[in-house]
């Protein structure tokens, strides 16, 4: 019984592997839009999985590592494959290193993670309290690159075009431009010790309340009418959460110390 129940997150952690490599694989035949979408349904396995695995208590060493091996599949090398395909080619060598750039930071997040997770283990750290992990996580990582790639393919799609946000549109030439930037940014901030809101710490049999609940539901009606628009809004808006929550405490700070030296 017990060995099933280590089974069931182990199931989640298959199926958001599977979906970086079938990723990989279709972004190799140019599919390139079912290649970004099956990345984003890796990183929904990816958040199932955790939770499944606290709501059964069967968390172990071995899910830790299995989870980063699928983690290091379906959101650094796969993303940046999709990614060097459409865009990254023409830059030549220096798109490959970036590429692998990307790769490379996306691997040390992960071991850092890790390394963390297994402190925590044997108590030689306490667990933190609140909701929060250090670093840039790479689903977010790998996501908003994914719903840049679905919008930039929605432009001629017109199947999509009942779906497009003009403002977002007109503003991804300029995204697109600086999107050497925006990996090199995206790689940095998944090794910094900036504070993100881990949502795989919340219990899938945690009491939802009203207002969350509206909010999901809210998100999911949104993402079945605008689906590319809303799932990059999302991502992007998650990734500059950390940087404002950066720049708050950085200035609550400061404005601590003067107090405290205004009282000496």
């Amino acid at each position: 019984m017990n060995n099933f129940l280590y089974l069931i997150p182990t199931l989640f952690t298959v199926g958001n592997m599977l979906c970086g490599f079938f990723s990989i694989i279709l972004s190799i035949e140019n599919k390139f839009l079912y290649s970004g979408w099956a990345i984003l349904i890796g990183i929904l396995l990816d958040g199932f999985d955790g939770a499944v695995a606290r709501l059964k208590s069967v968390t172990s060493v071995f899910g830790i590592e299995f989870d980063s091996l699928a983690d290091f599949i379906s959101f650094c090398v796969a993303p940046m494959v999709l990614v060097y395909k459409i865009f990254l080619y023409s830059y030549g060598t220096s798109g490959i290193l970036l590429a692998f750039f990307y790769v490379l930071f996306g691997g040390l997040r992960l071991a850092k993670y890790n390394e963390k997770a297994y402190k925590i283990q044997l108590g030689q750290i306490e667990e933190p309290k609140k909701y929060v992990i250090e670093g840039l996580p790479t689903p977010a990582s790998a996501g908003i690159l994914v719903s840049l790639v679905l919008l930039f393919l929605s432009i001629n799609d017109a199947t999509l075009s009942k779906r497009k946000v003009v403002l977002l549109l007109a503003a991804l030439p300029y995204l697109l431009n600086i999107l050497p930037i925006i990996i090199v940014g995206l790689s940095i901030l998944m090794v910094t010790k900036l504070q993100y809101m881990k949502f795989s710490k919340f219990r899938l049999d945690q009491k939802v309340t009203f207002k969350m609940f509206t909010i999901i539901v809210c998100g999911i009606l949104l993402i079945f009418a605008y689906p590319e628009t809303t799932i990059f809004l999302v991502f992007a808006i998650y990734i500059l959460s950390g940087l404002v929550d950066y720049v708050i405490r950085f200035y609550k700070l400061k404005f601590h110390k003067r107090l405290i030296e205004k009282n000496e």
